[in-house]
């Protein structure tokens, strides 16, 4: 289940040759971005939850689009905070920094349990809000947010941020949208692991109880993904992002599920389960499998498309393209369209680099990917729909039907392990 060096190089090769090239690849990701007009200035937001999320989302910021002149977070902020961050007001109480009328727009960076609530408050408050995955814990949230979102004609986006990553757009519209895999019936998905996803709660120099705010101690703050209380689990936290990629490539969604799984490797008090294995079946006889594992990080993250006429390997920062040996199929062509935007010409060959390999395994990248670069593009799309008002390319349906297959998951396990549904 290992690709040979020598495959690496033919895959990277074609994906180069069907996405025009590294220059139109990087072009891609970046030229589609509505940036913010000078007219208005740099948007001024907030953020709401200064954890590692949020600390990554503070620091990918464009001082040329956004402003962040206010932070949120239950833990008051330690003196080393606030003194990098001088010119920001800190606030404990996201309620009190909305009604603040510099503030445009909201960043939302808090557990998934609370970011329903938060949301539709800033939305009604005449906020825009960028809201990190997943979109809120059950499917009554993901509607209320929307529903707010419309009630105020403000911009709701959620983050899932393959949407901004140059090597996956490039895959959509040069190989996808253009049918150079043909009709597509298999899809397979993992995210694979040995990490616990446990994190040790740091004493910080400031020390406060979080009870107030509903967690019975700061492990289980720490921890918040760990407990159904506030997360949908490994399925959400690390499975939306897979089935966020397979509904927009398919352009659909499933019809039914199947799945089982649980808490196989970890006794550590989790009731959330560390293994996760599912089968989605998608409109017309296109099926979907989804692996997603704590125990073994072999493989780690990637989708595959097996397509009638090739399979495209997408995932690890690298994308591989491979035609599908011993049918008639599309030579892998270039053309350019206005400077950056390439597309496919095909014609019926037989390739001499075929392959039916199938599994993605470690190798040299096709472009690596910087992760806080592609958070600046995210925003900078953020901040260029508020000026213009351009929809953000991942829809806030997609996501609350993302959430959707998740929850389904989730029941089709405890269905399975006779385990008490999520209320």
């Amino acid at each position: 289940m290992v690709l040979t060096s020598a495959m690496r190089k033919i895959g990277r090769r074609n994906f180069l040759k069907a996405a025009g090239g590294v220059s139109a690849l990087a072009a891609l990701g970046t030229t589609a971005i509505v940036r913010g007009p000078a007219r208005g200035g740099p948007i001024r937001a907030a953020l709401i939850g200064y954890g590692k999320q949020g600390r990554i989302l503070c620091s990918s910021v464009d001082p040329d689009l956004m402003n962040i002149v206010a932070i949120c977070d239950i833990k008051p902020p330690t003196k080393a905070e606030t003194t990098q961050l001088e010119d920001v007001k800190w606030h404990r109480e996201w309620r009190h920094l909305i009604h603040d009328e510099r503030i445009e727009a909201i960043l939302i960076a808090t557990p998934l349990g609370t970011h329903a609530e938060i949301a539709i408050g800033c939305l009604e408050a005449g906020k825009h809000v960028f809201c990190e995955t997943a979109m809120a814990l059950d499917l009554d949230g993901c509607t209320r947010m929307i529903q707010a979102s419309k009630r105020g004609r403000r911009l709701l986006h959620i983050g899932y941020q393959n949407y901004y990553e140059p090597l996956y757009w490039a895959a959509y519209r040069n190989i996808v949208k253009q049918g150079v895999l043909g009709d597509i019936y298999s899809v397979e998905a993992a995210c694979h692991s040995s990490d616990s996803g446990y994190v040790s709660k740091e004493l910080d120099a400031v020390s406060f109880d979080p009870q107030p705010w509903g967690y019975s101690s700061l492990e289980q703050l720490a921890n918040w993904r760990l407990y159904r209380r506030y997360s949908n689990g490994l399925t959400s936290e690390f499975g939306g992002a897979l089935i966020s990629l397979m509904n927009w490539y398919l352009d659909s969604v499933p019809v039914a599920v199947q799945a089982t799984g649980g808490t196989y490797s970890y006794k550590d008090g989790r009731d959330v389960d560390d293994h996760v294995y599912a089968t989605l079946e998608y409109p017309n006889g296109r099926t979907a499998t989804l692996s997603l594992i704590q125990s073994n990080g072999f493989e780690q993250s990637y989708t595959q498309f097996m397509g009638k006429n090739g399979t495209l390997i997408i995932g690890n920062d690298e994308a591989l393209l491979f035609t599908e040996e011993g049918s008639v199929r599309a030579t892998i062509k270039s053309a350019k369209v206005n400077a950056s935007h390439p597309v496919i010409d095909t014609s019926a060959s037989r390739s001499e680099e075929a392959s039916s390999h199938s599994a993605l395994a470690q190798g040299t990248n096709t472009a690596p990917a910087d992760s806080t670069e592609t958070f600046r593009r995210e925003i900078a799309g953020f901040c260029g729909g508020i000026r213009s008002g351009a929809s953000p390319r991942c829809s806030p349906e997609h996501a609350r039907d993302v959430t959707k297959t998740c929850l389904a998951i989730n029941e089709a396990i405890g269905v399975a392990t006779n385990r008490t549904p999520h209320a």
